[in-house]
């Protein structure tokens, strides 16, 4: 039975760090959340994040956009106002956005100023993405607690590696030195690019699409698929020898470490 990974202990002890350099910065350090829409599950982790932030000294703003009833140059606008907002140490949009504007993300994310861009989604960014580094970190945190149990650099399966998650991830885990296999919508035979690899990330948003028989005994699986999952937990953790569940896992580490790349931006 694998090991299932407690995300918001892991959170809560490093929000004691995050807090106590925040203390030392003396100044609150200031994140706007644009959020457009009524999408549940972007509601609750803005939410989230607002009451983290406001855990460790920090204040995050939700500005909000009803769906379908703003133009472009109203969000454009916005973000510009706030490039230049000196009170304003880091922007980001939640995703995702509603079906008419997600043609717009890209160009959306590129109007924010690179210094305020913490949620680290433009492809120049000075700031890691938050999941990508949740993911690590649990990676790491995951191998300390199963010493032996693999190579110094073990094969990695990111499923989902063209999305806006799995992009990011890929591209740093191979400036680690890992063996990195990518599968994506495209991919043919998904078991055969999963069963082989030493640990196995998922960020497709697609529910149950990671089941046991696609998972190799004694890995680690990272489950980063939102709201719901994507791995088949009452399956997988059978063969796994570590898991993060969903809700509880990733979610809560990639608060924290968003919260960091605010740090960074206000020094």
């Amino acid at each position: 039975m694998a090991i299932v990974f407690d995300g918001r202990t892991f959170a809560a002890k490093k929000e004691i760090e995050i807090r106590d350099k925040i203390y030392r910065l003396n100044k609150t350090p200031r994140l706007v959340s644009i959020l457009i829409g009524e999408d549940p599950a972007s509601k609750l982790y803005v939410s989230l994040k607002q009451k983290a932030a406001g855990r460790v000294g920090a204040k995050v703003i939700i500005k909000k956009f009803p769906p379908n009833t703003v133009s472009m140059s109203r969000y454009i606008d916005t973000i510009k106002k706030l490039n230049e907002d000196k009170a304003v140490d880091g922007i980001m949009i939640q995703l995702p956005l509603p079906p008419k504007l997600k043609p717009m993300t890209t160009k959306l994310i590129n109007l924010i100023a690179p210094e305020k861009d913490v949620d680290g989604l433009q492809d120049d960014s000075p700031y890691l993405h938050p999941t990508s580094k949740a993911v690590i970190e649990i990676i790491n945190y995951a191998k300390s607690l199963l010493p032996n149990a693999y190579p110094l650099l073990p094969s990695i399966a990111v499923v989902g590696s063209t999305g806006m998650v799995g992009k990011p991830l890929v591209r740093q885990l191979k400036k680690l030195g890992y063996k990195t296999v990518e599968c994506d919508s495209s991919t043919k035979n998904l078991k055969a690019c999963t069963i082989k690899s030493d640990i196995l990330v998922s960020a497709t948003g697609k529910p149950g699409i990671i089941r046991g028989e696609m998972v190799k005994k004694g890995s680690i699986v990272i489950d980063v698929g939102s709201p719901q999952g994507d791995v088949l937990f009452s399956e997988v953790v059978k063969k796994a020898a570590f898991i993060t569940p969903v809700p509880g896992g990733v979610g809560p580490v990639t608060i924290t470490c968003l919260l960091e790349n605010l740090i960074l931006a206000c020094v």
